[in-house]
């Protein structure tokens, strides 16, 4: 997966969060786009070629369904989300990789068998599909509730943390491997030091001194 400081500077750009949901919602080709989005071809293609190189769309040759020559058109083939947590003593980027997301199944079909589909099993079909959204939408917002309840815990604790460490510890250098071990409870002194950019033994003297006392 593309690292999260690439992703973020891929999908700053207004445009090319644009080609994504569209490309989520079924493949397309780079005319489609330019009408949709109401740009030139050549800009589409240069932000096409900026998701291709970083691997989240890929392109393939589709047969033309009125007998045209063959056209080339553009799937996403990576699915991710980026959570971002800024408050009072916290601040957390990361992005989580789906690496499982489907493309094939959307191409499955030619013209003949999409003709073919009974139309009141169409509807129930888009009746059903509607009701599971809606659920999964409602169980998505309950578990982004909790989560920031939960947030919202830790971000006491953590200020309550600060105003400790503030008041006891005069080191600027200790205070850091202090709020780094609380943020981060399982990192050991050496991740501790890497991620502070200090060296292991200043750490582990430091986190010593006080779960000796804990």
């Amino acid at each position: 997966m593309t690292d999260l400081d690439t992703v973020l500077s891929i999908i700053e750009n207004p445009t090319r969060r644009r080609i994504l949901e569209a490309l989520v919602r079924e493949p397309h080709y780079p005319l489609q786009l330019s009408r949709e989005l109401r740009m030139s071809q050549q800009a589409i293609m240069k932000h096409l070629k900026v998701l291709e190189e970083n691997n989240l769309v890929r392109s393939f040759l589709m047969e033309s369904d009125r007998g045209g020559p063959a056209r080339k058109v553009y799937v996403p083939i990576r699915g991710f989300s980026i959570l971002v947590d800024v408050g009072p003593g916290l601040f957390n980027v990361e992005i989580l990789s789906r690496e499982n997301f489907d493309i094939e199944s959307r191409t499955d079909l030619n013209t003949q068998e999409k003709e073919n589909i009974d139309f009141d099993l169409f509807c129930q079909k888009y009746s059903e599909m509607r009701n599971q959204i809606e659920a999964i939408d409602k169980e998505l917002e309950e578990l982004q509730n909790r989560r920031c309840a939960l947030i919202e815990k830790k971000e006491r604790i953590l200020s309550e943390t600060r105003e400790l460490v503030e008041s006891y510890i005069g080191d600027y250098e200790a205070r850091r491997v202090i709020y780094e071990s609380v943020k981060h409870p399982t990192l050991t002194a050496a991740q501790i030091a890497k991620a502070l950019g200090l060296r292991d033994e200043v750490v582990e003297e430091i986190l010593s001194a006080i779960n000796g006392r804990g």
